[in-house]
């Protein structure tokens, strides 16, 4: 048996090998030859071609050095000893990953399943001390990720596995109960052969097959950007008595932005104030790859106070419509707001809304508790998330908290951070606006992300507890704390414990697609009166059905489904709940008195 120090000799020799073939190649990573890639297919191919996309042409249209790079530089690592790296791929994955068979790796009769009942079939290939290189999952952006273990090709033998790329690799150990995704940690194994068992794990994120994404990928918005400022909408990134953020998407060729302002009525020159503008880019999107968002705050506004706006252009002279927004009141006035959950991008959600905020147009802003879109990285779902709320959101600002579909399969809110302007005033180790508070009146809203850490926010949100002056506290999350289909004890223990500590008077969730209020509960146990617990309501204001369950023991009211935006009054010492469907009629309404 050759010796320990034959071995990293030999791992440190094929190091140096593979730098020296690596440089022959001009891709050096997978993202530096998808972006060549598609820069060359935007400019040869119609994008009927780029729709119409399969794997065969895929292939036909790479060139040998992004071919190279697509097989090699998705997934790699350094080994110290011989071993046999398994690739776990998903069966229902229609084509096979070209670069599998090719690179040497042969299909076993061995499978490995979750307790989704998905079914992965074993391909296996032996390695040399050295790097070990893995390509991409396909061109057909298929979700369920394959994951890889590995394990000494002699019996007894130590693997170390070191420098990782992607960085941050977590290693497990290859069992049954080991998570394989870090995008949905219950999704466990339940079925691992004798032959695997004990081996080094190496999970993934489900979303990294976009990152090759050619096939059924290339997509359209049905509302490109142009040089008319549009949509126009409203959010807070700073005090809501004296300023108002301003936000709105454009093409490319606008170069320039400004908000011009004025108290309503007033007849006083316009005021003005610069916008920051910035690129986005969804590169799949074949008919809108890059479009400009403009964003700014106006300052030193006068609280309770109607100001009239315009947004566009100097240079180009183009302008919106005149809108208009009101500053939050200094003091304790009376208001309400909608709260909306899982929104995805619906038109139904648009009719609802709509047909609402006509009913009740003294309504100051609305708050959405996750799954604004459905799918977070897709700009198409955002425009239309804009569009269908524009009609609200141009006048009144949406202040939102992030869902699974906002940062979907582990890829991250980026999107939507991109496009809200929100307050950076939350935990220290989470990206700004992630999670973040703000105040209206008397009543404070503490915005939490479930898609980030929990504890970093646990330490913030008991602080900001901790010194809240306001009459009413709110929570506002997309997972809930009370539910008869999922559950959530990590979230239970790191915000429901101050949830009872402090009194918050109400958390507005969604995610379950069902209507439901709690009685009062403090630790998981329904209490005699709000004065003593907190209320918890999941909602959804999109067209869902009774599941078939029963209603839990610690809901009030349960409907099983929902279509509803939920509007709460709050004056003074009472605040006053209404569960709104698309006629305005209430499914559920209660009144907590302080």
């Amino acid at each position: 048996m050759m010796s320990r120090r034959y071995w990293r000799f030999v791992a440190s020799f094929a190091l140096s090998c593979g730098a020296l073939v690596q440089g022959l190649w001009a891709q050096d990573s997978v993202e530096d030859a998808m972006g060549g890639l598609l820069t060359r297919l935007y400019a040869t191919q119609s994008l009927s071609a780029l729709y119409a996309m399969n794997d065969a042409r895929a292939l036909e249209l790479i060139t040998p050095e992004e071919r190279h790079a697509f097989a090699t530089k998705h997934w790699y690592f350094d080994v110290d000893v011989p071993v046999v790296v398994s690739i776990m791929r998903n069966i229902e994955q229609r084509h096979i990953p070209f670069w599998l068979e090719e690179a040497g790796f042969a299909k076993t009769a061995l499978t490995v399943e979750n307790m989704e009942g998905w079914i992965y079939e074993v391909w296996q290939k032996e390695f040399p001390a050295g790097r070990v290189e893995l390509g991409i999952n396909g061109f057909d952006n298929f979700r369920p990720h394959y994951f890889v273990c590995v394990g000494p090709q002699e019996l007894g033998v130590k693997v170390t596995l070191s420098n990782f790329h992607p960085a941050n690799q977590t290693v497990l150990t290859m069992q049954k109960g080991a998570m394989t995704y870090h995008d949905w940690t219950e999704l466990v194994l339940t079925k691992v052969p004798k032959a695997l068992r004990g081996q080094q794990l190496l999970p993934t994120i489900r979303g990294r097959g976009s990152e090759a994404a050619l096939v059924g990928s290339f997509r359209r918005t049905p509302y490109p950007s142009s040089i008319q400022a549009g949509p126009v909408f409203l959010t807070w990134s700073q005090d809501p008595r004296h300023t108002q953020t301003v936000q709105w998407r454009t093409s490319t060729s606008v170069q320039d932005g400004i908000v011009k302002y004025r108290v309503k009525g007033s007849g006083a020159d316009f005021a003005q104030v610069e916008a920051a503008c910035s690129m986005m880019e969804d590169r799949m999107l074949a008919n809108d790859r890059y479009c400009h968002w403009f964003s700014a705050v106006v300052p030193d506004l006068t609280p309770d106070t109607t100001y009239e706006y315009q947004v566009g252009s100097p240079s180009l002279n183009v302008w919106s419509a005149v809108g208009e927004f009101q500053t939050a009141p200094d003091g304790n006035q009376p208001f309400s707001f909608f709260y909306c959950s899982d929104t995805h991008s619906s038109k139904y959600w648009s009719r609802l809304l709509n047909a609402n905020f006509q009913r009740h147009p003294d309504t100051r802003f609305c708050v959405i508790s996750g799954d604004l879109v459905g799918t977070g990285m897709e700009r198409e779902d955002w425009d239309l998330f804009l569009k269908y709320g524009e009609g609200m959101f141009r006048t009144r600002p949406v202040m939102p908290a992030i869902g699974n579909h906002d940062a979907q399969l582990g890829l991250g809110a980026g999107m939507y951070l991109d496009i809200f302007g929100l307050p950076e005033d939350g935990p220290t180790g989470l990206k700004p606006e992630c999670a973040y508070t703000f105040t209206y009146s008397n009543a404070q809203f503490f915005m939490l992300d479930v898609m980030s850490e929990a504890e970093p926010q646990r330490i913030w949100l008991e602080q900001e507890l901790a010194k809240s002056t306001a009459v009413w506290k709110i929570a506002i999350f997309h997972f809930p704390l009370y539910s008869n289909e999922e559950s959530y004890p990590h979230l239970e223990k790191a915000w429901g414990t101050l949830f009872d500590t402090y009194h918050v008077d109400l958390v507005l969730t969604g995610h379950v697609h069902t209507h439901m209020r709690t009685y009062p509960m403090r630790a998981g146990k329904r209490v005699a009166s709000p004065r003593e617990g907190t209320v918890y309501i999941t909602s959804v204001s999109i067209p869902s059905y009774p599941a078939g369950k029963r209603k839990p023991n610690f809901a009030e009211v349960w409907t099983g489904g929902g279509w509803l935006c939920n509007r709460i009054e709050i004056d003074g010492a009472k605040l006053t709940f209404n569960a709104l469907d698309k006629d305005g009629i209430s499914k559920d309404s209660f009144t907590l008195t302080k």
